[in-house]
């Protein structure tokens, strides 16, 4: 076992879908949002180095997080095709990925993704408030406002039920030292199918990126979607699904 080795859930049958959750989060958010989406799949939510149960891992950048994740491929699913779901910062290393396994990555979905060298965060917004935050102490009040801006009581037990068991289980020099030192080679040309998700409204990571993915992707497909900002999947969730299902069908057909 080496110092990079990930904790991951496997979960189910089928052709598998590796998950990539986002930074300062673990993979039991991106599993909560994802798994009602993805019947007849295997499902595979790694903990990213520094995050969850992989918070030991020694990783300090994010091609050494790539290698975990490769490291993890080979482990779990050999030489078999897989497809990558990945949502900020974990969309940022998806495309590390594909970029190392042309052939075996058969489809990218890129929610919310992080760009390094293209964010365009939008002003705060807030979609919806019906004072459901009011509800929460005040530290998680915060990261609930921090995080939606659809702020309803159907967001507020969404935050409740995958987003607050993940809170503080990362360890802050770890993480940043991954996203310090983003880097990643992305010169590896990619044909299969992508799925560009971004939120009009969001503040972290703004929704202007998917141009120049557009450019980079000669396959990719991209919906901004209104009135949805970061925590998209949560606050859009049956647009989300309907998008997943759609770019599952094209990716598994090849």
């Amino acid at each position: 076992m080496s110092e990079r080795t990930l904790a991951y859930t496997d979960i189910g049958s089928g052709p598998p879908v590796l998950a990539l959750h986002g930074a300062y989060s673990a993979g039991a958010e991106i599993h909560a949002f994802l798994d009602p989406v993805l019947p007849g799949h295997r499902r595979i939510y790694p903990d990213l180095p520094g995050h969850g149960d992989s918070a030991t891992a020694r990783v300090d950048s994010a091609a050494g997080a790539v290698a975990a994740l490769l490291e993890l491929l080979d482990h779990a699913v050999g030489d078999e095709p897989v497809l990558v779901v990945g949502h900020s910062f974990g969309a940022h290393l998806a495309r590390g990925l594909a970029a190392q396994r042309p052939e075996q990555v058969r489809g990218l979905a890129l929610i919310c993704p992080m760009v390094p060298d293209d964010m365009h965060a939008e002003d705060a917004v807030i979609v919806e408030d019906d004072g459901s935050a009011t509800t929460l102490p005040p530290e998680q009040a915060d990261t609930f406002t921090g995080y939606f801006v659809v702020r309803t009581a159907a967001t507020l037990a969404r935050y409740r039920s995958a987003v607050l068991p993940v809170l503080d289980t990362w360890e802050d020099a770890a993480v940043e030292r991954m996203m310090t030192n983003d880097a990643l080679d992305m010169t590896q040309s990619y044909g299969h199918p992508v799925l560009i998700m971004t939120g009009r409204q969001d503040a972290w990571v703004g929704y202007r990126q998917h141009a120049g993915l557009l450019e980079a992707y000669p396959r990719a497909t991209s919906l901004v979607l209104a009135d949805a900002g970061h925590a998209l999947p949560h606050e859009r969730p049956e647009a989300f699904a309907s998008a997943l299902q759609l770019w599952l069908r094209e990716a598994t057909q090849r």
